[in-house]
This record gives structure tokens, sequence and C-alpha cells, in this order.
């Protein structure tokens, strides 16, 4: 028997993808304006800090297991690693890396002040890139902070329609926001094995900062980011030469299923996640002397 309800939020979605497209002149406007009065971004600060927010994180759907009947068919394996090393995340992960910033608007009132509640969801503005593999896999894009905008779930329905007009509209905003922020040789060489895998967008019109809806950063937030990054290359050398990983290193699944990734396949992500941190290669080599 078919659903004979219809909801709220999905009027909301059919009015944006059948109803007003019938409209020309109106759409035209819409997907920019949706864009910029609705979705929420990382400062250009946190871009110039760490471009890739969690590097040791990718997307998994498969990691949450399967029930059927009532019964464990595949076990939950959220926080893992996977064979590479990288941990396996559903996407909690980062959805929850604004929870604890409030929000900055100039230009509208209604959001200026407040954090995100309820139906939000953590997007990737590019799904597709150069590499076939889907941007939420890749740890070089999973968390790159020019690729992560918070929408109103409806809103983010509409952004899944590739090449569409509102993801079209997140590609443009995104890379008038970030593409030319000045960063240092480092965060430079990290942002731009990012970019590399991205196709830029047809046209970019440049925005003031007063347009965009921002998180507000603190020290903290950075400081929180670089000290998880660094407890995770140290606990990878302690992997390495085969020492258990600290008790401290969350989450637990992580820690503990680290020992059966190759000492190869370890070493490499350690060096991938230096990159990030060119200091935590000083910090390591001090330990072993």
């Amino acid at each position: 028997m078919r659903n004979r309800e219809i909801h709220g939020d999905d009027l909301l979605y059919r009015f944006f993808n059948y109803v007003l497209p019938k409209e020309p002149e109106l759409f035209k406007h819409v997907p920019h304006l949706l864009v910029i009065s609705m979705s929420v971004w990382f400062p250009k600060s946190v871009y110039q800090e760490m471009p890739v927010l969690l590097p040791w994180v990718v997307r998994d759907p498969t990691c949450r297991g399967k029930r059927s009947r009532g019964q464990i068919v595949e076990p939950d394996q959220w926080g893992s690693p996977n064979s590479d090393g990288y941990l396996r995340d559903d996407n909690s992960l980062v959805k929850g890396l604004p929870r604890s910033l409030s929000i900055y608007s100039s230009a509208y009132p209604f959001i200026n002040g407040k954090r995100l509640g309820s139906e939000f969801v953590a997007s990737h503005i590019w799904r597709n890139n150069r590499t076939g593999v889907l941007a939420s896999r890749l740890p070089e894009l999973n968390t790159f902070v020019p690729n992560l905008v918070w929408l109103p779930s409806q809103v983010a329905k509409l952004s899944d329609r590739e090449d569409g007009s509102f993801q079209t509209a997140l590609k443009e905003v995104s890379w008038s926001i970030f593409r030319s922020v000045p960063l240092d040789s480092r965060a430079q060489d990290v942002a731009e094995r990012s970019w590399a895998l991205l196709t830029p967008p047809g046209k970019v019109r440049p925005l003031l900062d007063s347009e965009i809806n921002w998180f507000v950063s603190n020290l903290r937030f950075i400081k929180t980011r670089k000290a998880k990054l660094a407890a995770v290359v140290r606990a990878l050398e302690q992997v390495r030469k085969g020492e258990a990983a600290p008790r401290t290193l969350q989450p637990s699944r992580y820690r503990d299923g680290l020992p059966g990734v190759s000492v190869e396949r370890l070493g490499r992500l350690q060096s991938d996640l230096i990159l990030h941190d060119r200091g935590l290669a000083v910090e390591l080599d001090r330990s072993q002397s």
C-alpha cells in the first residue's frame, strides 16, 4: 500500500525542487540567496590554522553495522581504523565540530549570536572530485574547511543534486570565501593537496565577509583540534614500535584497533599527519633522542 501521508519538510523540498524552477525569473536568484542566508561556515582563521580539521578521519557509512529482525547481522564498528589506519566515521565527528561555537551574522539578526540546534546538517559541498571517489571518503576532503558547510536539512537535500543549482551556488560561495585566503607555507602545502582534487565552479562572484554567516572560533577550538592531531600521531608512533597506544586516546575502538594495521601503513599515515603540523616531527625526534 502506498504511503498516503505528506510531510511539511517534504513540501518545502518539493517547492524549491519542482515548483519554483517553473518560474525562471524568480528562480535564477533563489539558490545563491538561499545559500547565503541559511548556510554557516567556519571562519577564515580556522582555515588558516588547520585547512583539514580531522585529517585521520574518513567517512564510512558501513561502520554502523546492520540489524535484521532485532538480530545483529554486522556489528557496530564506528571509530575503528580501516586498513590504512584512518578512523571510520559516519559523519558524527564532523557534524559535532562546531557544537560549542556560536554564530556571527551581521546580515541576519535572527541567527546572530545563536548556536546550532536541531535540523542542521554538516554537508560536503563537493561530493564528486577528480579521484572518482566520494569526497567524504578521502582524508584530504572529508574535513577540508572549504568543503564543509552547515545547512538546514531541507536545503542540504537540495545541495545533494549533483551539479544542481544549489550545489553550484555552494561551490561558488566557498571558492569566493576561501580560495584566495593567504596561508603560511605549511598550511599552503596541505590546502593545495585538497584544492587540486576539486573542480572550480564556472563563475565566482566576490563576496563581502559581512554577507556570510560564520561560526565564531576561539583559541580553545584550535588548540583542541591540534591536541587531538598530536595525540593520534604519538599513538601511531608507539604502536609502530610495538607499544600500546595511550589509554587516553579516544575512541577506544580506534586505539584498540591500531595494532591490527600494518606497520608500513601506520608509518605512511603518521608521515601524512605530520604534514599538518610539522612541529610534531620535532617532538617525535626529541622523544627518541
